[in-house]
């Protein structure tokens, strides 16, 4: 069994490379393809990455459910309770893309305020990315029964390639054409052969188990705490990523680059404290039936760690904002978005510190909660963005976003020490 040290560094190790890449693939893109064409991509990039959440929760309840019965030695009905899982998420995935699809055209030509250059282009890339919603949700899906059975170091060796590629691949795919649709095209067959390699890798794992009677109380906790993480999970993209399609609709499409760029490499920042709580979160469903001083020594170490790492990154951010932004995208791009990106860093610092709370309350089961506060949530950032972006523009949206995190991350510590103080007495 690898150390808990190790898996960490695993998960770190598929985040880091790709972020790297990203620093220097992004200029290149910009520059090959205009502003406008890698604001498009990177609202691609945002719907691949939200529909891999939209699988009823079920990616993230297998990684539970799976932690919980190894950790207990049950494991009998093990393989059905993930068949009927993946099942259902392939389901989800098909009904996403037929919806995408029949979304488009009203997409691109009425929602998005898109130069009419580009506007056939993109609604051809629009089927592109449709045809990925089922490969990225199935991917999703799967990458959670690995990380349940703690095998980081195969969702490393898929993770790694993958997120590299997703930047690189719309580079390469520019050698051919620029065209929205291309671009859209790169990013299909990249998640194409991610699919094909996890399918191999999970049934390689599952080997040892077996197939047996199917277990339908234990199917049906799967679905209710899949349903609470599919409410979050429909209700947290809107808030991270809602943002964009405001801006690209009310202001234009051709601005919301000097948004998305700094927030997006920002994000890029919070898969750190991502690889140590991603492992946490197998570790809080593991043990909270068996030792619960375990899990609070865990808890209290991993804010530490994340605190120590992410305040460092920030205050670096937010003091070289504009000089770092100039040497990477330009005098001209870095005179408009420096401050958005110093702003958004202290959004990211408030992110990256409520993800300990966030693992610890879904780890133990109670995903319900999570659900509930972003439901609060949801309306006071709609309407701080409405009177952000209407009164201050970007930097408006770049405030209401920071505040949105610093909500979640107060209600989340609350509840966390709540819990925690009273399985501890």
């Amino acid at each position: 069994m690898r150390t808990l040290k190790t898996k960490v560094l695993l998960n770190f190790s598929s985040t880091i490379l790709p972020m790297m890449v990203g620093l220097f693939t992004i200029p290149l893109l910009i520059d090959k393809i205009g502003v406008e064409r890698f604001g498009l991509l990177s609202i691609a990039w945002m719907i691949v990455g939200y529909f891999g959440v939209l699988d009823m929760g079920l990616g993230r309840a297998l990684t539970q459910k799976i932690a919980q019965k190894i950790g207990s030695n049950d494991t009998a009905s093990l393989k059905n309770t993930i068949f009927v899982g993946i099942l259902a998420v392939f389901a989800l995935g098909v009904i996403g893309a037929i919806v995408l699809s029949l979304s488009a055209h009203a997409l691109i030509y009425e929602l998005f305020l898109i130069s009419p250059a580009y506007l056939e282009e993109s609604y051809r890339g629009a089927f592109w990315i449709a045809l990925t919603i089922p490969l990225v949700m199935l991917s999703t899906a799967l990458l959670g029964v690995l990380e349940g059975q703690q095998h980081f170091e195969w969702t490393a060796i898929v993770r790694t390639p993958m997120n590299l590629f997703m930047f690189i691949a719309p580079l390469v795919a520019t050698l051919w054409s620029s065209g929205v649709d291309v671009l859209f095209l790169s990013l299909f067959v990249v998640r194409l052969f991610a699919l094909i390699a996890l399918v191999l890798i999970v049934i390689h794992t599952l080997k040892p188990y077996k197939f047996s009677t199917l277990n339908i109380l234990e199917i049906r906790s799967l679905f209710v705490y899949g349903g609470w993480i599919t409410a979050s999970n429909i209700i947290s993209p809107i808030m991270t990523y809602f943002d964009r399609f405001y801006i690209a609709s009310v202001i234009g499409a051709s601005i919301v680059a000097y948004y998305t760029t700094p927030l997006d490499m920002l994000s890029k920042a919070l898969l750190i404290p991502l690889s140590l709580v991603g492992v946490m979160f197998t570790v809080f469903s593991t043990e909270w039936n068996k030792n619960k001083q375990i899990v609070y020594q865990s808890y209290r170490t991993s804010i530490k760690i994340v605190a120590l790492f992410m305040a460092l990154f920030c205050i670096i951010v937010f003091m070289f904002a504009k000089f770092g932004l100039t040497l990477w995208l330009g005098e001209s791009f870095a005179e408009e978005s420096y401050r958005i990106t110093q702003i958004i860093a202290l959004g990211i610092f408030v992110n990256a510190m409520a993800m300990v709370p966030y693992a610890l309350i879904q780890g133990i089961g109670r995903a319900d909660i999570t659900a509930k506060f972003h439901l609060i949530e949801l309306p006071i950032f709609l309407l701080a963005l409405w009177f952000g972006v209407t009164h201050y523009g970007l930097i408006g949206a770049a405030y209401a976003w920071s505040f949105r995190v610093l909500i979640d991350a107060i209600l989340l510590y609350f509840f966390a020490y709540k819990i925690l103080k009273q399985e501890m007495l």
